[in-house]
């Protein structure tokens, strides 16, 4: 029989290898790797601090097959001293063998029909924005967006000619010569790409105490923005700890005057790229925020910094000489309120790679 109901403990092994399948995550199928994905799946779908019971992940079984996947998290947002029920969607899976977009519509229809106010997916490739809008969703176009800040733009020129194959050999003749640039791009005073130590506000080790001082502020100003308490913001922090994948995490608070003026987290890939995951400051102060971002990222050996475009920031993105492009994942919504789908399309919402489904992976 064919239904659709809600993920337990028990369906973890099926579901552990229809994720392996499509994904590809490791060719061994031994007892450890169903051991990690035990423990993946309890600890962010089932035991995880922000579960709800009113909307579990969701399974498709047929029989004793199970077909596809919806992992589904809660999120408290906050907007205008209202709060709203979100929920993200993560590691939407379906098996190839089976009638897959029959499956995948069943599995989505069903999530759009929980009791949430709004669906997001942050991650979703093409085939999921299809079904998405197929079934009355939209895709934030705005915030598909992403922004590149080369640090040390010839050896950031040379990693893109070095990604692809045919450029490779070119790259890496280049190699030499483009360290040779960058060490005067950078040390030049009046260079775009020297990067000073703001004065007059300091960059600190962050705290879950600072950032939920600077959420209350924005309470206070009536954005559209996920709801945060100690033990939800330090679970994040932790699942983000585990999701290094071989580089490095850095994280600050911005301060002025004692007090937080905006903070930001990165993740430092193997490339040396600093991907984004969180940046947020007081709209007057953004620029003197993003120069810390910059600077820390360009100490730890960053060749440029990356991230998903929050239009609120726009400006001074662009002041930073930030360059603006479309690349991998779409920003999905389904929500049958007006309001909160608006706060997307303008600048009135704050939804970040760490509110959403990054931290989430396998």
């Amino acid at each position: 029989m064919v239904h659709i109901r809600a993920f337990v403990e028990g369906d973890i092994p099926r579901v552990a290898r229809l994720h392996q399948t499509v994904f590809k995550t490791t060719d061994r199928a031994d007892a450890d790797t169903l051991d990690a994905y035990h423990e993946y799946f309890t600890r962010v779908f089932l035991d995880s601090p922000l579960r709800d019971s009113r909307l579990p992940s969701l399974v498709y079984e047929d029989g004793d097959r199970i077909l596809g996947f919806l992992g589904v998290v809660p999120r408290r947002m906050m907007m205008k001293g209202r709060r709203f029920q979100a929920a993200i969607s993560s590691q939407f899976v379906v098996d190839p063998a089976a009638h897959a977009g029959l499956v995948a519509v069943r599995l989505a229809r069903a999530f759009f029909e929980g009791p949430q106010d709004l669906a997001i997916s942050d991650e979703a490739n093409d085939i999921a924005r299809k079904i998405w809008e197929g079934l009355g969703g939209m895709t934030s176009l705005l915030r598909s967006l992403h922004w590149t800040r080369p640090l040390r733009p010839a050896t950031f020129a040379v990693a893109t000619l070095q990604a692809r194959p045919r450029l490779a050999p070119l790259a890496v003749s280049a190699r030499p010569v483009a360290m040779m640039v960058d060490a005067i791009a950078t040390r030049l005073p009046h260079s775009h790409f020297h990067q000073v130590k703001p004065q007059g506000s300091s960059a600190e080790t962050l705290t879950e105490q600072a950032v939920l001082d600077f959420i209350s502020d924005l309470n206070a100003s009536g954005s559209l923005h996920v709801e945060y308490d100690e033990r939800t913001l330090r679970w994040l922090l932790e699942q983000a700890h585990r999701r290094r994948a071989g580089g490095s995490l850095h994280a600050a608070v911005v301060k002025r005057h004692g007090g937080t003026i905006g903070w930001y987290f990165y993740h430092l890939d193997r490339d040396r790229v600093a991907n984004v995951l969180h940046f947020a400051a007081a709209r007057p102060v953004a620029r003197e925020v993003l120069d810390h971002l910059f600077y820390q990222s360009t100490e730890h050996g960053a060749i440029a910094a990356t991230g998903r475009l929050e239009p609120r920031y726009l400006q001074p993105l662009s002041d930073n000489y930030c360059l603006f492009h479309r690349r991998g994942p779409w920003v999905l919504l389904n929500s049958k309120r007006p309001d909160l789908v608006r706060s997307f399309e303008t600048d009135n919402a704050l939804f970040s790679r760490f509110d959403g489904e990054w931290c989430l992976g396998y």
